[in-house]
């Protein structure tokens, strides 16, 4: 085998690494751009055109970059780590065997693409080392920031109809996976004196407290979900470091009333939704000011945020002062598809504001449209944040439990999913329906369920887990279990902080998305796993 420098290119390779990273939480289009620009430099890096005499010969480049391509095909060879990442890929190509939409097969080999490229480059180009990693993840963790101050703007603006919308260059759910995993490389750097200035470790704190704001503004179940879990790991970690008896119990207590504090928290957030105030009908007023008859109507209504939006209705001014207001029709739906009426007396509702003329008339403009596009509480757009997602789920299983009707509630449709999901699996547990055959399979399951969602809202299962397991059956579920905490396990890069914390990020955001079905979501994870794994020279 002829030796090859592969170092002629590192530092355009290392600018387009950097890059990449940056595209993450920023550009669907840069992401995918880098990564072709990555391929090239792969594919010229080591070639040399020139002959013995030192003049260009088509003849020589051509030797050249067949004895290069060899070469880093070769180090693939020789690293089974390498070839155990790329198996994630593998796993994907071998629902061929018995797809029958092969349109649906060739888009899924595509987006998840990154699984075999990133990999493959990676692993036969130069490791960089730890502090140009630290460069890496620092220039990422700042490309997260600038898409953070744009979503900051969007918040300050109110020119969204849905909190998710503030999330400008990509999926509100990738953006969360982005700002959690942003957070936890800064608390590293912090406490891992990796920022040795003190103004430095100020600023990198006061980032971290950026990213925490907007991921509760964010209502991100997903970084609900992921912050807590990992931070508690985090916690009992530095607990083993602790010698002074004293400060060790008190850690255990804080541990232990954690829990105890978010259930608290939990319950109360119900308690405050549900118990509203008891209003003797007796006691209500029955005309408006303009001399109109209320209706007081507590049963078409439910209670929401501890109040009945159901009583102070006076259905002749609310219809005249609205269309007076709005070329939209009062008795028709607004653009979500919901009763423009019942949007609007939710909406009156929540601002504390009484069903007639005179409420209404104190609705500004943006208001009246927000209400239109189907924005049925002031608090969704004035005050978004946790208890608003609370909230949120709250309101939306009240529906569905005296309804039944799963459209429009987060987790109710998820329940719907899974229950499809599960109906699949059970019929084809061994081996999996293959990649071509999943939208067949979901509407046969739907059909089955006698499901409520509408056409539009049958989606995949949002559970990479299920996903897998319907797809590839339980042999291709424990291939991709082996190939994803393997490499991990045998180069020991579960040790470091970094790794498992990524990886545990990406495990939590399985449960209730498909990670690996999007670009963006299969890039960061391709992305990072490949750095972690292959290309830093500790692990070389």
């Amino acid at each position: 085998m002829i030796a090859i420098n592969l170092r002629r290119s590192f530092s355009a390779y290392y600018l387009v690494l950097i890059l990449l990273a940056m595209s993450l939480p920023l550009s669907k289009y840069t992401m995918g751009l880098f990564q072709i620009i990555l391929s090239l430099i792969w594919l010229i890096n080591g070639v040399n055109s020139k002959n013995i005499s030192g003049k260009f010969s088509l003849a020589a480049l051509l030797l050249s970059f067949w004895n290069s391509l060899v070469f880093k095909l070769n180090l693939l060879y020789k690293n089974k780590i390498a070839l155990i990442v790329i198996g994630l890929y593998l796993i994907n190509v071998s629902g061929l065997i018995h797809a029958t939409d092969y349109n649906y097969v060739l888009t899924d080999l595509r987006v998840k693409g990154p699984l075999l490229i990133l990999p493959l480059i990676i692993v036969s180009m130069p490791s960089i080392s730890k502090q140009q990693l630290t460069t890496l993840l620092l220039f990422y963790v700042g490309a997260v920031l600038i898409s953070t101050l744009f979503s900051g703007f969007e918040l300050i603006k109110k020119d969204y109809t849905d909190i998710r919308e503030i999330s400008v260059f990509i999926s509100p759910v990738r953006l969360s996976l982005n700002i959690c995993f942003s957070i936890f490389i800064l608390i590293g750097l912090i406490f891992k004196n990796e920022i040795s200035q003190f103004w430095l470790k100020i600023i990198a704190l006061v980032v971290a407290m950026w990213f925490l704001y907007i991921i509760i503004k964010l209502e991100s179940g997903i970084a609900i979900l992921i912050i807590p879990s990992v931070s508690l790991i985090l916690f009992i970690q530095q607990i083993r470091k602790i010698k002074s008896g004293l400060l060790k119990l008190i850690s255990i207590t804080i541990i232990i009333l954690f829990p105890a504090i978010t259930i608290l928290y939990l319950n109360t957030c119900v308690q405050e939704f549900y118990n509203a105030p008891h209003n003797a009908l007796s006691q209500l007023d029955s005309k408006t000011s303009r001399g109109n008859n209320y209706i007081h109507d507590t049963s078409s209504f439910y209670i929401e945020d501890g109040k009945y939006p159901g009583l102070y209705i006076s259905p002749v001014e609310l219809s005249e002062a609205w269309n007076n207001r709005s070329n939209m029709n009062f008795n028709r739906t607004d653009k979500m598809g919901q009763p423009l009426k019942s949007t609007l007396i939710r909406f009156l509702a929540s601002k504390n504001l009484r069903k007639d003329a005179d409420g209404l008339n104190q609705l500004t403009n943006d208001e009246i449209t927000w209400i239109e596009n189907g924005v049925a509480n002031a608090n969704y757009i004035y005050h978004p944040g946790l208890k608003t997602r609370i909230s949120k789920e709250l309101f939306g299983y009240g529906v569905y439990k005296k309804t039944g009707d799963p459209n429009g509630k987060s987790i109710m449709q998820r329940l719907e999913y899974w229950k499809a999901s599960i109906n699949i699996i059970s019929k084809n547990w061994f081996f999996g329906v293959g990649t071509g055959n999943i939208p067949s399979a979901f509407k046969e399951a739907y059909a089955n369920l006698g499901s409520r969602l509408n056409q539009k809202n049958r989606m995949e299962s949002h559970n990479q887990y299920l996903l897998i397991l319907m797809t590839f059956g339980i042999i291709g579920f424990l291939g991709f279990a082996f190939c994803f905490f393997y490499p991990g396990l045998k180069l020991k890069t579960f040790k470091t902080d970094t790794y498992w914390i990524f990886a545990l990020i990406i495990l939590i955001s399985m449960i209730t998305e498909d990670t690996l079905e999007t670009q963006t979501g299969v890039t960061f994870f391709a992305f990072f796993n490949s750095i972690f794994l292959l290309g830093n020279a500790d692990n070389s």
